[in-house]
């Protein structure tokens, strides 16, 4: 049985860690692994995406043939270095490729397939709707190799562009400002008529062009006035009503912009990013643009259909069939948290980086929390961009001036770009009695809580009247709030965030007319002292002051989101920008306003390689991200008013902040080929012993002179070099001749004897980013010489680990069985088991079967499944064969329970981030759902650790209607939920008895190191009949070795 979508949450219930008998329990993840739980689906070799399997109704998919496309057929940096394919064979491959999809979609007409769309440059595709039971039928044809879903995504100058450095490229006295470079933004389109891009700045101009409504005809029709000299070439591949209704492609990608155009409208994200990159007084103010809507007018949801067509169309812009004409740059302000190398788009950013077009894509505004960092721009050749603060912005403080009980400076603050804080406030601070009160948000008729806009505030008027709001964060967007409490004569807004850490920003939800009004956030603890400051009933009186607080130049936004990578524990973002620059309002014909954001560091950033493009267009895209890296500045901190002095760690920033007039004058460059990046990535390790790992350096000598650089590792933080844990070995020196390469052996030593104990996990410290700074070491590798200094940064992840072995199977002899479990490490860490009831196991799914790049689906492989429960609780520990670096994605355990055992569930466990029915929290929790009423509750955080093949998950006895000494059955799902919320592996149909399993152990064992432990196991009285399916022992190992982190023991 699949999670219901329709449960009330509940989440006043107690988050705790159930304490275990060992040390502090840490993290578990779910894996891109394995198994269709029945074996093969068909006896052909094509690759079904397992939730194609149990889809009903009518599918998108994307079918994949075999022949290589057009991109994959020119080869690497095929732009820079010519095509292994001249432009007929291009043309004459391409109507192959085209001829034989033809045949296709004749092939499989009778199973009714229509096709949707084929591509043949970004990848041989062919894309058709098709009822689900059809899917089988499709895989069967002998050309079609993959059969896949495909997925949405979601989308995320005066002073910002002399900070980076494009200002003094400008004023060269040749000129560097991007000219011919060609630049396609998939977005939300563009507004041509601004003018910003050269448009004539009207309203009359933009509505000739979009009309005056989302569904006027004009704004799908060119009417003579697209094209432009600016932006040349486009398309809209959305139309004005998806995803509330039909796409509608159409030949102009007219931007729908809130400032010209009332409700729904919510588009203008497009006509931002355009104006960064290359609008007036933008970074690349002479770049082409081109405009591919992909992302949706009335919501922030980006098409997956559409981005691969756009990918398409900035390969071959004019339709000639070959890859001449490509785009120089893409850019992708948009993403998909906890990115993935098997979504769809980044195996299509994948392949135009490969044959020479730089792709560049924000790594996310989910802020400071472990692998949350987006895809595409997780991908290893797409350059991910953080969101680091405009030079002129200032920390804000929040300034309590009575009662004397919580007076004084709180500097846990954030601010939101759409109503920023110019003049500052000051006044009573006034909280509201209701919840609806208290939330701030539009109310539907009943006076409830909306996520929308209605026709309801939840204040009467002058309900504030001149004091300062209180808002809760939650529910509805940040802007309706201080909207709804401008309206309600509020002089100023303290939003109080709902969760621990630093406060955050928040973009813009568009209301009309809206009322703005100066914006603080406020962290959960300050909102906590706020209220119990007003639970005294004394005034609270409140200030904040633009004037005082702490300069934010060079220093990294809360919000930006963090790396590593999920799929390779890379070093991403790669690189950071401003987020708020002044860029152009879609809509507005002249007007500008602030854009935040990693959306808004982005374009920044392809702007920058447009001007390298310009002076250098014989470079590849990995050049060009390889100098960007190299010449960023490093000295980037982290929350200055709290943490001051801190540096930003490398997974928050990457190579720095961009500065491309260091880039433009360097004559060196180096890279990692293996990386595809100038980021030297050594990745997560358990390391039980003394362990080496080697890299590749490329040195690039641009220069017409013979140079000798000096090479050098550094570290981020004077601890971790201090700790002996990572040594570096390097020659201090290399030679590369003029216009030439040469490779630098770098190796990196690890002694775990030095390593700290291991603190993340994904359950309680799921959204701490903070924590991997305890764990992760990272630094800049500096190579010097012939006047240059380039910097890569470098980063790896390792874990001290434990290597118990044990026996597979154990005697039972008299009632007893004993196992000595041998623990070889050298590391000086214990292994520390969790004992379950071994209640079942299943084989690992064969390697050429796992997904690989772009094939849009994860495979959960289980491996075994165990239970434990005492007169509280019940536990059920998860294993699998593979690991995931973070239990929130892409898998997810489902626990069928069948408490009084009629053969139909009862209830469902299953492990989901606390922000259920979202990833927005970080926070793995167990969730309990009665499925008779649809109640679901969260008790427990769930106990599993980052980068884990393990999980435990934790529930009352009582929530799933259990007592001591009942017998239920149940059945375990692996589920991949970021791709499909399809199942992919069971084991099914065990029973077990609370408080009486078969065989029993000590609950926790731990193992010295170097030693052995005897482990004991006892027969039960009763057992075999109380618990038949358990068969031995499961050991989930917390600091296990990768491939060794669980023993299973089976007892003859």
């Amino acid at each position: 049985m699949l999670r219901a979508t329709t449960a009330t949450v509940t989440t006043g219930a107690v988050l705790a860690l159930v304490a275990a008998p060992s040390a502090a329990q840490e993290s578990a993840t779910l894996a891109d692994s394995l198994a269709i739980p029945d074996g093969p689906v068909s006896a052909t070799a094509t690759e079904i995406e397992p939730s194609l399997l149990s889809a009903t109704g009518t599918v998108t998919v994307s079918l994949e043939l075999s022949d290589p496309s057009v991109a994959e057929a020119v080869g690497d940096r095929a732009k820079q270095e010519g095509a292994a394919l001249d432009r007929d064979q291009q043309r004459s491959h391409g109507e192959a490729l085209k001829e034989k999809q033809r045949e296709l979609v004749e092939r499989i007409s009778d199973t009714g397939a229509t096709e949707v769309i084929s591509t043949q440059l970004a990848g041989n595709l062919v894309v058709v709707e098709v009822d689900a039971a059809e899917v089988t039928t499709l895989a069967a044809d002998p050309d079609v190799v993959k059969v896949l879903p495909v997925i949405d995504h979601e989308l995320h100058l005066s002073e910002t562009v002399p900070h980076i450095g494009a200002g003094e490229l400008h004023d060269l006295p040749d000129g560097v400002t991007g000219e011919g470079v060609r630049v396609a933004v998939l977005d939300t389109g563009i507004d041509y008529t601004h003018a910003a891009f050269g448009g004539e700045g009207t309203q009359e101009a933009y509505e000739a062009a979009y009309g005056t409504a989302t569904d006027d005809p004009t704004n799908t029709e060119r009417n003579g006035l697209f094209p432009t000299d600016k932006v040349v070439e486009g398309y809209d591949f959305v139309g004005e009503f998806w995803p509330n209704g039909e796409l509608n492609p159409n030949p102009d990608p007219i931007d729908c912009g809130p400032s010209g155009t009332p409700p729904p409208c919510t588009g203008g994200h497009g006509t931002s990013v355009a104006g960064i990159i290359a609008g007036e007084g933008g970074v690349a103010p002479d770049a082409l643009l081109y405009g591919y809507k992909v992302c949706s007018s009335v919501a922030s949801s980006c098409n997956g259909v559409a981005i691969l067509e756009a990918f398409e169309a900035s390969l071959d812009p004019y339709g000639t069939g070959d890859i001449e004409d490509a785009v120089d740059i893409i850019n992708l302000s948009l993403g998909a948290l906890y990115g993935q190398i098997e979504n769809p788009s980044s195996g299509a950013a994948a392949n135009a980086a490969r044959m020479g077009v730089t792709v560049v894509a924000s790594a996310g505004n989910s802020a400071d929390k472990p692998y949350i960092t987006g895809s595409p721009a997780s991908t290893p050749e797409v350059i991910s961009v953080a969101w680091t603060e405009v030079p002129s912005a200032v920390h804000l403080e929040l300034a309590v001036l009575e009662p004397a009980e919580i007076e004084g400076i709180y500097q846990n603050t954030n601010t939101v770009p759409w109503a920023p804080i110019v003049d500052g406030f000051d006044g009573e601070l006034i909280y509201g009695d209701s919840e609806a009160e208290q939330l701030g948000c539009f109310v539907d008729a009943d006076g409830n809580p909306s996520d929308s806009v209605t026709d309801h505030s939840p204040y009467e008027p002058g309900f504030f009247d001149g004091a300062v709001a209180l808002v809760d964060r939650g529910v509805c967007a940040v802007s309706y709030k201080t909207h709804l409490a401008a309206e309600a004569g509020a002089v100023g807004v303290v939003v109080a965030n709902n969760v621990g850490g630093a406060a955050p920003s928040f973009s813009f939800g568009p209301v009309d007319d809206f009322n703005e009004q100066e914006t603080l956030v406020v962290g959960l603890e300050v909102g906590d002292t706020l209220r119990s400051g007003l639970a005294t009933g004394e005034p609270v009186q409140v200030a904040v002051d633009p004037t005082e607080g702490t300069p934010l130049v060079n220093t990294i936004n809360p919000s930006s989101s963090r790396g590593p990578s999920v799929s390779e524990v890379a070093i991403k973002p790669d690189i950071g920008a401003p987020g708020a620059s002044v860029t152009a309002d879609s809509g507005s014909g002249t007007g500008a306003s602030p854009f935040g954001g990693t959306s808004g560091a982005a374009p920044m950033v392809a702007g920058s390689a447009a001007l390298l493009l310009e002076a250098y267009p014989e470079r590849s895209p990995l050049e060009v991200k390889a100098v960007l890296m190299n010449t960023a500045e490093t000295e980037i901190f982290i929350q200055p008013a709290l943490r001051p002095g801190e540096l930003a760690e490398i997974t928050r920033i990457g190579g720095g902040e961009v500065r491309v007039n260091r880039a433009f004058a360097s004559q060196t460059a180096a890279w990692s080929g293996e990386d595809q990046s100038a980021g030297l990535s050594f990745g997560y390790h358990t390391v039980n012993h003394m362990t080496v790992l080697r890299k590749t350096v490329t040195v690039h000598n641009y220069s017409d002179q013979l140079r000798i650089y000096q090479v050098a590792p550094t570290f981020r933080h004077a601890d971790d070099e201090a700790s002996g844990a990572v040594r570096f070995t390097v020659p201090r020196t290399v030679a590369v001749p003029a216009g030439r390469s040469a490779d630098v052996p770098v190796i990196l030593r690890i002694d775990p004897r030095h390593l700290p104990e291991w603190v993340l996990d994904g359950g309680l410290g799921g959204d701490n980013g903070a924590l991997l700074k305890e764990n992760e070491f990272d630094g800049y590798l500096t190579i010097t010489g012939g006047g240059d200094e380039i910097t890569m940064p470098w980063h790896v992840l390792p874990h001290k680990a434990s290597d118990v072995r044990a026996p597979a199977q154990v005697t039972m002899r008299q009632g007893s069985a004993s196992a000595n479990l041998v623990n070889s490490a050298t590391s000086g860490q214990a292994g520390v088991g969790e004992a379950f009831a071994l209640t079942g196991t299943s084989d690992p799914l064969a390697e050429d079967e796992l997904p690989g790049e772009g094939d849009g689906f994860a495979v959960v492989d289980l491996a075994a499944v165990g239970v434990r429960g005492d007169a509280e609780v019940l536990q059920f520990g998860v294993t699998t064969h593979g690991q995931r670096a973070h239990p929130n994605a892409p898998a997810e355990f489902q626990i069928d329970i069948d408490a009084n055992q009629d053969g139909e569930a009862d209830f469902l466990i299953f492990n989901w981030d606390l922000g259920y029915p979202t990833l927005s929290d970080g926070r793995n929790v167990v969730w309990v759902e009665d499925l008779s009423s649809g109640a679901l509750s969260a008790f427990f955080f769930t106990d599993a650790n980052l980068n884990s093949a393990n999980a435990i998950l934790t529930v009352p006895l009582a929530a799933v209607g259990l007592a001591e000494g009942d017998q239920f059955d149940f059945s375990v799902r692996g589920v991949d939920t970021y791709f499909s919320g399809e199942v992919t592996d069971a084991i099914e149909d065990m029973t077990f008895t609370v408080g009486q399993p078969r065989y029993a152990s000590d609950d926790t064992v731990e193992v010295p190191t170097p030693g052995v432990q005897r482990f004991t196991i006892s027969e039960v009285d009763g057992g075999a009949e109380a618990s038949p399916s358990q068969t031995g022992v499961l050991l989930l190992w917390r600091d296990g070795l990768i491939g060794k982190e669980a023993s299973v023991i089976t007892v003859r």
